[in-house]
């Protein structure tokens, strides 16, 4: 009786609450019901940040020099620069030269297939140290680069873009030049690895690095060869890498302007002699070099420490023209060898002296590029100094280097240039620079024994 009693309570509330909820509904009317109020999507915010300042960092490339000319200039500035008049100092002017598309631009010679002239021209590095020598291949190259390295020997760059040797040698290693040379030409450098310095300032670069160690398909050993001479690169196997790796590109160089048979009449001629015999202070111990003109060929031939430099085939190097590039040399903290060795920076971008040997001739004035092109050669006057179709060296030296020219010493800054028929008979002969066993730039305090590094 309870429990029944309990169960009807219940029913009762319910019965209430059930009553209630329809007489709230009731109230109502027909208006929908208010929903509730969404939930806001999550706006999206846009910080504006602006762009922040570089923070000056060591270059990885040659800077810029002050302006320095050669014949003809015009005095100091207030820095103490050697100034150019202003039409001697145009703007550099890297578009493409209006020539025929099979006309190498480096040579100035027609080529059977234009195909090969759009290619990466392959800079090799070769060693000159007399261990080095006779190399293979080096006229075959359309240029070659001759700079002074840390032990006061020199060494090639032999850049090949019409000729594809699968022989040359030997391959040495890379240095900072190479980082300007590679841009001015849009190069693929080969070379046998370098110290950390310079690989690391080269992998900083966009410059294609064909380094041995990791790239070693277009490198072998010679049979019969010393550690000297062994190592020797393919650029035929290396044409087909860079094809497989997507890494052949296509090059357009600016080049350089040729003239077979120019009237030397028409050239500034405070700028113009002769020059049938040149020798490049290079040390007298290693690498004295010497050029006499040969008529017969219409070239020079090279003589290095006394006797003629001969190719592994037994020819006599060549050139066409001779270019001595006066470039400023500066001391680095990049070690290259257990002894303390240290490279060299050297400036080949800007603006500095240049004297073109052809024909028997010396033409002098300036060199010119922003770096991301060949130099311009040009005389004080922003005119053209036009080589001879055919192959080219280009000798680097510092800016304070004497050359002797038929017997008399000229510098970059003279003031006066005879020929020689002019020249002093009686004038003492120039004196030879003697190796050292310092190397430039080398943290040692000592005198380490001096020896090439491989």
């Amino acid at each position: 009786m309870r429990q029944r009693s309990g169960q009807l309570r219940w029913r009762g509330i319910l019965i209430l609450l059930g009553g209630l909820l329809v007489m709230i509904t009731a109230c109502g009317g027909d208006e929908a019901p208010v929903p509730a109020e969404p939930t806001q999507e999550l706006a999206v915010v846009v910080f504006s940040t602006e762009e922040p300042t570089p923070t000056p960092s060591e270059p990885t490339s040659s800077p810029t020099p002050a302006p320095t000319v050669g014949f003809g200039a015009q005095g100091d500035d207030a820095s103490g620069a050697v100034g150019v008049q202003a039409a001697a100092n145009p703007a550099p002017d890297n578009s493409p030269i209006n020539r025929p598309a099979d006309v190498n631009p480096l040579t100035g010679l027609k080529v059977d297939d234009p195909a090969v002239l759009r290619r990466r021209p392959l800079m090799v590095r070769i060693g000159n140290d007399p261990g080095a020598r006779p190399q293979v291949a080096l006229n075959e190259a359309d240029i070659v680069y001759e700079e002074i390295v840390e032990w006061w020997v020199t060494r090639f760059t032999a850049i090949y873009l019409s000729q594809d040797p699968e022989t040359i040698a030997p391959i040495r290693s890379a240095r900072l030049i190479n980082l300007d040379l590679g841009s001015q030409y849009q190069g693929a450098l080969a070379n046998s690895g370098g110290s950390d310095g310079v690989r690391w300032e080269i992998s900083q670069s966009d410059i294609v690095n064909l380094d041995e160690f990791f790239v070693p398909r277009p490198f072998f050993y010679r049979p019969n060869q010393d550690w000297q001479t062994r190592l020797a690169f393919d650029a035929t196997a290396a044409r087909d890498y860079l094809q497989s790796e997507d890494l052949e590109g296509d090059v357009k160089l600016r080049g350089f302007e040729f003239s077979q048979s120019p009237d030397f009449s028409t050239f500034p001629v405070e700028a113009v002699g002769d020059a049938a015999e040149v020798s490049i202070p290079y040390p007298q111990q290693t690498n004295a070099t010497h050029w006499d003109y040969d008529a017969s060929q219409g070239a020079y031939l090279r003589f290095i420490s006394g006797g003629p430099m001969l190719t592994f085939g037994g020819d006599q190097v060549a050139a066409t023209n001779v270019i001595i590039y006066f470039a400023e040399h500066l001391p680095t903290d990049i070690v290259e060898d257990s002894n303390g060795a240290t490279s060299i920076r050297i400036i080949v971008n800007g603006l500095g002296t240049a004297w073109l040997l052809r024909d028997g001739k010396i033409l002098k004035g300036n060199w010119e590029t922003d770096g991301r092109d060949t130099p311009n050669f040009i005389f004080n006057d922003g005119r053209a100094m036009p080589l001879k179709p055919g192959n080219t060296w280009v000798q680097v030296i510092p800016t304070d280097a004497e050359i002797e020219i038929d017997g008399v010493i000229h510098t970059r800054l003279d003031s006066a240039n005879p020929t020689a028929g002019e020249a002093d008979d009686e004038a003492e002969p120039a004196a030879v620079p003697t190796a050292t066993s310092t190397p430039i730039g080398s943290r040692s305090a000592g005198q380490p024994t001096a020896r090439p590094t491989p």
